[in-house]
């Protein structure tokens, strides 16, 4: 099967003696590398049709000054991006947390968004590896700095929504934002099954049990809904968009029970 063409890095990369070939006694700039397109989307899960796309969303603005002539960065596909991530992480939020108010899940949202969040989750795949960034910026440690890593993820979410559609953007956010681990998976960084275990091991040493009792919502928007029984007794139930969600939920339900009881379970 032959090679993809990569039309965007062919704009950012001048043909020899083409109209943007230095002028005479102007030192040339040294090509930059090929991206391995194929290696990268095996990183991110995801096997785009238009390849140019990816490359344009790992394209820092630094490199696009320091080409001949100048070509697109990432910029504009941080823009779309950010404007899909936010609406994926309210829808998620707004389904999963049917008790918070405004004001809740607008905490939760921006944590969930936040700058440092999305550069962890950009850092989890690896992209900093394959960022393109100009010769200033890799000299200060641009694919250090969280600001740059955050914005070549919302990028990566404005191309997979162009390449994909919303359906499968909404599927690959919510894996690489929630599924980072059981902790996360409730929105607010509380373990709320660990400490629902460990009040209910106070007084005996059978674990709780969680079952899924319905099911509810399209393919890519599911809802579950979680009850928690200890000892043969429903202690709390609760919903989420992931299995992980709903459990954490109903253990928080079942916490808030046991506090606004006597705190003993039996």
């Amino acid at each position: 099967m032959p090679p993809r063409e990569n039309p965007v890095a062919a704009d950012i990369l001048p043909a020899p003696g083409g109209a943007g070939a230095p002028k005479k006694g102007r030192r040339a700039k040294a090509p930059a590398p090929e991206l391995p397109i194929a290696e990268i989307e095996g990183r991110i899960g995801h096997r785009f049709a238009d390849p140019s796309l990816l490359v344009q969303a790992l394209t820092h603005r630094s490199f696009s000054q320091e080409s001949i002539p100048p070509g697109p960065d990432n910029q504009r596909l941080e823009f779309l991006g950010d404007a899909v991530l936010q609406l994926i992480v309210t829808e998620r939020l707004w389904r999963g947390h049917g008790e918070a108010d405004e004001g809740d899940l607008t905490r939760m949202r921006s944590e969930r968004v936040s700058g440092q969040a999305l550069a962890r989750a950009a850092r989890r795949l690896g992209i900093a590896d394959y960022l393109r960034l100009g010769r200033g910026e890799e000299k200060t440690g641009g694919r250090g700095k969280a600001s740059i890593m955050a914005d070549a993820f919302e990028a990566l979410v404005g191309a997979l929504y162009l390449d994909a559609g919303y359906p499968a953007c909404v599927r690959w956010v919510e894996d690489r934002l929630w599924e980072a681990s059981p902790e996360e998976a409730n929105g607010d960084g509380l373990d709320y099954k660990s400490q629902l275990q460990e009040a209910l091991q106070r007084h005996s040493r059978r674990l709780p049990l969680y079952t899924v009792i319905r099911e509810s919502g399209p393919e890519h928007l599911k809802v579950f809904e979680v009850e928690v029984r200890h000892d043969g007794r429903v202690l709390g139930q609760g919903t989420g968009t992931t299995k992980k969600a709903a459990e954490q939920a109903a253990a928080r339900e079942s916490l808030r029970a046991l506090e606004g009881g006597s705190g003993d379970p039996a």
